[in-house]
């Protein structure tokens, strides 16, 4: 059912009395809203939505007819892009444990940007060496965040130098660094420090590479003020915002946002 205005009063009753409970209603202009509010707050940034955080239909829909690019972790959700006909082109996909028969269908699909945190899943990719780019996650542990994520994802970066070695004996190109400060991030700082640190190991390897990393993902992590006690998202980005103008300007940012974007459009 499509609404045309927003749901108040009566008309929850009524949706109930006509649907039952529970019910859950998705907001499509709040979806679009918090969009491009965090489009504007951070416009250097390419956007992937992260689809687990909100795996519908009508969501990737909306988001899709925005410019919205999109990440995967499924094979559930390259389904739910195929049966939309959405483009491979503007997908990563980031889940960290990968079976053989996941990057198959992914790469079925088309994607051929997966993130790894670790060699042995680095190895799972030496059969398709020739088709992919990896992203490496590293590890930010972040207390401030509500879900700290580095607790059980990410390389340590002290490890960084040997695992792109390894990378470069097997032939497999790493493409760019990951990291995702954990879920409602309370302090701009944990982005700041992690962007700094990754772009002084992607500086540093261009001197010692072949081919060199040209694509920083920063995550997500961006958080919802539910209690309105937080700041704006305008202001959240603004020291993010400097360090990531002061890159190397051939690097690619990305982000991976789900929640922020997802969680005020439904009820």
């Amino acid at each position: 059912m499509n609404l045309t205005s927003p749901v108040v009063g009566k008309a929850w009753k009524d949706l109930v009395t006509e649907f039952g409970s529970p019910l859950l209603v998705l907001d499509c202009n709040t979806l679009r809203q918090q969009y491009h509010l965090l489009q504007n707050a951070l416009p250097s940034v390419d956007l992937y939505f992260a689809i687990k955080a909100l795996p519908n239909d009508t969501v990737v829909n909306v988001l899709h007819k925005e410019g919205c690019n999109f990440d995967i972790a499924t094979q559930g959700e390259v389904r739910l892009l195929e049966k939309l006909n959405i483009s491979a082109k503007k997908t990563i996909h980031t889940h960290p444990i990968k079976r053989d028969i996941d990057i198959r269908s992914t790469l079925r699909f088309g994607c051929t940007t997966f993130v790894v945190d670790n060699e042995y899943e680095l190895e799972k990719f030496v059969r398709y060496k020739e088709r992919v780019g990896l992203l490496l996650r590293l590890s930010f542990p972040n207390p401030n965040a509500v879900v700290n994520l580095s607790r059980k994802f990410g390389l340590h970066v002290d490890e960084v130098t040997n695992f792109l070695t390894r990378a470069d004996s097997l032939g497999i190109h790493i493409k760019g660094l990951s990291f995702h400060v954990g879920s409602q991030s309370k302090l701009q700082q944990s982005h700041v420090d992690a962007i700094n640190k990754c772009l002084e190991i992607i500086t540093e390897s261009r001197t010692e590479r072949d081919v060199p990393m040209s694509v920083l993902d920063i995550g997500g992590g961006f958080p919802i003020d539910y209690d309105g006690t937080g700041v704006g998202i305008e202001e959240f980005c603004a020291p993010i915002n400097k360090v990531i103008e002061d890159r190397p300007k051939n690097i690619r940012v990305i982000a991976e946002p789900g929640r922020f974007i997802a969680a005020p459009a439904m009820t």
